[in-house]
This record gives structure tokens, C-alpha cells and sequence, in this order.
């Protein structure tokens, strides 16, 4: 059999992307992928099905996608991603999760960039309307976003 991990971080990560960050009053959507694959704590936009997503950007956001660590990992899928037609569960309120895409505050406000990254930079972004950064951040880590 082939060793899946063979070193170990000396610590705990705070948190991964998609995980929830905890029980504070939240609503969870169930979509399904239209097409592509999505990483966990991405954002999802409405797709062309009165169920689908998409990860294009677009004012029409349902928010953020919650990690599921039972899926596997296959040739069309690989570690941490939905792929295509897979059911999405998609945190569109609540606290969830994500990488910052750039050095983040807490209380400034979510935008995505056309790549999916999530960033505090509103010039040539689309706006995650309510959502907002919970934590101080460098690019890169991980962060929770909140929409209450």
C-alpha cells in the first residue's frame, strides 16, 4: 500500500478551507455543479438549472463551498475538489473557512478575484454582498469570513 502521509506539522492548523468555523446561526444550500471542478471554500455563483452552480463570477453568489472530506479522489476529481455534477453543500450564511488571497483585516469586506481567490481588494473583483473577513490574515493563510 502507498504511504498517503509520511511527515506531520508540529501543529494543529487553526482551520481548512470549507471546514465550518463553528455553530454560530448559519443556512446551508444544496447545489449541484453544472461543469469544472471547485475547491472547498470557494465561491459558487447561480447556474443555468434552478439548482446548478457555477464558479463564475456574477452578482448572483450563493456562497462559499463547505469542505466534504468523504469524496474521492479519482481522475476527474482531485483531493478537496467537487467535480462536475457532484452535490455541492454551500454555506450562504453563516461563519466558514476560506485562504486569503491577499493580507485581509477583520470587518473588511469579501471579494472574489475571476480565479475564485478570496481577497479584500474590491478593483476588478466581484463583491461577496454581506460577506465580510472575521479574522486579521496574511495572503495565503487560512481566515474565516462571516455573513450574519
Amino acid at each position: 500500500m502507498a504511504v498517503l502521509q509520511s511527515t506531520f506539522a508540529e501543529d494543529i492548523p487553526v482551520g481548512y478551507p470549507g471546514m465550518e468555523a463553528d455553530g454560530e446561526l448559519s443556512n446551508i444550500l444544496t447545489r449541484v455543479l453544472e461543469s469544472g471542478t471547485v475547491g472547498f471554500g470557494k465561491a459558487v455563483y447561480q447556474g443555468t438549472n434552478d439548482r446548478g452552480a457555477v464558479t463564475t463570477p456574477s452578482a448572483n453568489l450563493l456562497g462559499f463551498t463547505i469542505a466534504n472530506k468523504t469524496l474521492p479522489v479519482t481522475a476527474d476529481r482531485a483531493a478537496d475538489t467537487y467535480a462536475a455534477k457532484d452535490s455541492l453543500r454551500v454555506k450562504n450564511r453563516g461563519k466558514i473557512w476560506v485562504l486569503a488571497g491577499a493580507a485581509v483585516a477583520d470587518r473588511d469586506p469579501v471579494f472574489v478575484t475571476a480565479a475564485g481567490a478570496i481577497t479584500n481588494v474590491s478593483t476588478g473583483n466581484t463583491a461577496a454582498t454581506g460577506w465580510e473577513f472575521d479574522d486579521t490574515a496574511a495572503s495565503g493563510a487560512p481566515v474565516r469570513i462571516v455573513r450574519r
